[in-house]
């Protein structure tokens, strides 16, 4: 059997790896991402929550290396109507940005704004996402400048060191802070009630299906609601589902 060619950039994504395990410093790994980054054939990087971005803040990963300029009109809008980060959010593996249009239908408004990137200098690129429970869903972009191409062969490796480069970002940012997320699993009888309200069930539907009275259901509830410090039964749920107790996939089922 023949050999099998090395995948162009591994041994950079593994110097990369050992590197950005000992960044003491967003700055640090800022800089090594940087340089990464323009050795695997991009221009700029983003390695980021989707959050309100260019507004650093201590829970959120939040590095980059745009034009000043396009970070600056980004922030102006605050949350801007960007694709990459829509369909990021709704699928597992990196993609291509002209590849997203098989994952999400662009809205006049998303093609716009990749218009207005393509006027700062940002035409084209690759990016890796990242579903952590608990937090916000976020991403590494890779992008070129106008004129240049995607550096196809070096995909892999942009997906290792997307990948890479935002757990070091994770890491940077807990230091000192204990656990990411607080210690707030639900019971399993909660966690059972949670379910079901995601599923349509009302109180008394649930008793029956639990074999509980409906106060103790809604006992059940309540408690649920005091854990993620949420008022109403749509926040419990989407706290759920965003820190993991219970999937998507869960959610479909009998509501009767």
């Amino acid at each position: 059997m023949a050999a099998r060619s090395v995948m162009p950039g591994l041994s950079l994504v593994e110097d990369f790896v050992v590197a950005a395990d000992g960044a003491r410093s967003v700055a640090e790994l800022s800089r090594l991402t940087r340089e990464a980054v323009r050795e695997l054939g991009f221009d700029y990087f983003a390695v980021v929550h989707h959050v309100t971005f260019g507004r650093p803040t201590p829970d959120y990963v939040g590095l980059h290396a745009y034009p000043q300029e396009w970070v600056a009109a980004v922030r102006d809008m605050g949350r801007p109507p960007d694709p990459v980060q829509r369909a990021a959010e709704r699928t597992g593996c990196g993609f291509r940005w002209d590849a997203i249009g098989s994952i999400v239908a662009l809205k006049p408004c998303e093609r716009a704004f990749m218009e207005q990137a393509a006027r700062h200098d940002i035409a084209d690129g690759f990016t890796v996402p990242s579903h952590v429970p608990g937090e916000a869903p976020g991403s590494s972009n890779f992008a070129v400048r106008a004129g240049r191409a995607v550096p196809g062969r070096n995909l892999p490796a942009a997906q290792a060191l997307g990948n890479f480069a935002f757990e070091a970002a994770r890491r940077l940012n807990r230091a000192g802070k204990g656990e990411w997320l607080a210690p707030l699993a639900l019971s399993e009888r909660q966690r059972e009630c949670v379910l079901l309200i995601a599923r349509g069930l009302s109180d008394a539907a649930m008793a029956r299906r639990l074999g509980l009275k409906p106060r103790t259901v809604n006992e059940h509830v309540e408690a649920a609601k005091r854990r993620y410090a949420v008022t109403t039964r749509t926040q419990l749920v989407a706290n759920a589902l965003l820190r993991g107790e219970i999937a998507f996939s869960d959610m479909i089922g009998t509501a009767g």
